[in-house]
């Protein structure tokens, strides 16, 4: 059946061996109330739906059904690092369609999938666009006791100055790459990371921002970067992952990735 002409369709393409099951408790990360009925369909609130190919050959397959709200079109000045830009030239989604297109975007960045837009348009996000990470630990680390942890692994690494009046809580460590540019590890009170809601010490938790500060600003923007670029991204994923994962070794907790999706230790770099 069509999309009436206030709706749109969008598909999502994963590997067709993703069990949907997965799908659904990656979507309750961020949208706790995500629901599905009988045959499978997720209801994403906001009028939204995620429905899956349910034919022989429809593993994976899905068809993101949602109001479509467009925005007028516009002369992109800031890059473009979806694609929306390319794929939407008379106007990008705005609104719920925009809300549901970024949450089927951020599944095929994590599930190694891609969307095909409406247009036609196929958006298949680079393994390393997103490299940034959160460990969320009910424990601690000293300014001193965290430079010491994470000396084997960046000797380089440089505590900042610390105020006397900040709390012993809230630092930040600067980790420099061989590749030119920097990770900044940023220790403070947690966020309120709506994919440990139910976790009874979040309140007084810790996040450890691992974040990545390439030496061009601009690379926020790019949706498909050149081969020396996707090699520097690709250094600072790894080694973004192998302090997360010094980290919930050392003081436990979780790992929460840029988009809000819980990250499984086992998986890190």
């Amino acid at each position: 059946m069509s999309p009436t002409p206030d709706r749109t369709e969008h598909r999502l393409q994963l590997p067709r061996d993703t069990d949907p099951a997965d799908v659904l408790a990656m979507i309750r990360n961020v949208r706790p109330e995500a629901q599905a009925d009988a045959d499978g369909v997720i209801d994403l609130g906001d009028d939204a739906r995620l429905i899956p190919d349910t034919s022989r050959r429809g593993g994976g397959r899905f068809t993101l059904e949602v109001p479509r709200q467009r925005d007028e079109p516009t002369q992109l000045t800031i890059g473009d690092p979806r694609g929306y830009g390319r794929a939407f030239p008379d106007g990008e989604p705005m609104g719920a369609e925009r809300e549901a297109l970024d949450l089927a975007w951020a599944l095929g960045r994590r599930l190694y999938g891609a969307v095909v837009t409406d247009s036609g348009t196929r958006l298949e996000p680079h393994p390393f666009c997103e490299r940034d990470l959160t460990v969320v630990s009910p424990h601690a680390l000293a300014p001193e006791s965290f430079a010491e942890l994470i000396a084997p692994l960046a000797p380089e690494a440089e505590l900042d100055e610390i105020p006397e009046d900040v709390s012993r809580a809230g630092y930040s460590v600067t980790v420099p790459l061989e590749t030119g540019d920097e990770l900044a590890v940023r220790v403070g009170r947690a966020d309120q990371h709506s994919a440990l809601a139910q976790v009874d010490w979040l309140r007084d938790a810790v996040d450890y921002q691992i974040v990545h500060l390439p030496v061009d600003e601009g690379e926020g923007g790019i949706e498909m970067p050149d081969a020396a670029t996707s090699e520097r991204w690709q250094v600072a994923y790894q080694r973004v992952g192998l302090i997360a994962g010094l980290l919930t070794e050392t003081v436990g907790g979780y790992v929460l990735d840029a988009g809000g999706f819980l990250v499984d230790p086992a998986d890190l770099a």
